[in-house]
């Protein structure tokens, strides 16, 4: 199986329902490998995943940062190498400010072409190192699969936010085994998230934090977009009113209390 193929399966794997992208010459494998997907699916009649494309790069990514926010998944965006990657460093900046976990795929040319100033190179991996949540540059093609399948954990644990994929384009039109699973080894962030997901408040810190709440004279809730990732809006309402304390919220937090 080609590169780009292993890169539309992955999505499939991953209940990618919309890719929002633009063309250009380093994605063309990948956008090849959308269209076949594609014809596969409808001469079974299963479900397709369709492309949408924009006015620009630009406007893929804000298409799939807005699609994240409205489904809760992660939105995809598929843009060419250079001047198509560096158009999607403003929505990439937006959904790493907002906790939006997107996955952009990028083109980049050849790996022997890399740091040559070739036509439409870009230094990715510098420019969204300082923007996105993780930027991967897939170098050794056995790994693609699996720097896949990896972007889509970070893009949505933890924190959520954006993860950059870096594919040369020798990488998509490389030929190999698809093997359906298998992640990249990332310990010290795995640890952080099974640390985070095991955390509970003692009953000492609990008895603290409503001893100090007992002794506020103006206490005051400031939530934020985390109340709505984490569908805890009636939680927060129910503990508002039992404690008679007013909330004020974020921009990402709007609508996790009825201000009707």
């Amino acid at each position: 199986m080609s590169g780009a193929r292993m890169i539309m399966q992955v999505l499939a794997d991953e209940g990618v329902r919309a890719i929002f992208g633009y063309s250009g010459g380093a994605i063309l494998p990948t956008y090849d490998a959308v269209f076949l997907y594609n014809e596969q699916q409808g001469r079974t009649g299963e479900p397709q995943i369709p492309l949408i494309v924009p006015a620009n790069e630009q406007g893929a990514g804000f298409m799939a940062a807005g699609y994240a926010r409205a489904t809760g998944q992660v939105g995809v965006c598929l843009v060419t190498s250079g001047p198509g990657a560096t158009n999607t460093v403003t929505p990439v900046r937006d959904c790493m400010a907002d906790s939006v976990p997107i996955v952009v795929i990028c083109g980049q040319v050849a790996r022997a072409a890399i740091g040559t100033d070739a036509f439409q190179e870009a230094p990715v991996p510098s420019i969204m190192g300082a923007v996105a949540k993780h930027i991967f540059l897939v170098t050794d093609p056995e790994k693609l699969e699996a720097t896949m399948r990896t972007a889509f954990e970070i893009a949505r644990t933890g924190r959520p936010g954006p993860v950059v994929i870096d594919v040369p384009k020798d990488v998509q039109n490389w030929e190999g085994v698809f093997h359906g699973g298998g992640m990249l080894p990332i310990p010290g962030y795995r640890r952080r998230m099974t640390e985070l997901s095991e955390r509970a408040l003692e009953a000492r810190e609990a008895a603290l934090f409503f001893e100090m709440l007992g002794e506020s004279q103006r206490p005051l809730i400031y939530a934020g977009g985390g109340v709505i990732n984490a569908n805890a809006a009636d939680a927060l309402t129910e503990f508002a009113l039992a404690f008679s304390i007013p909330v004020v919220t974020t921009l990402m937090g709007i609508g996790a209390l009825d201000t009707t």
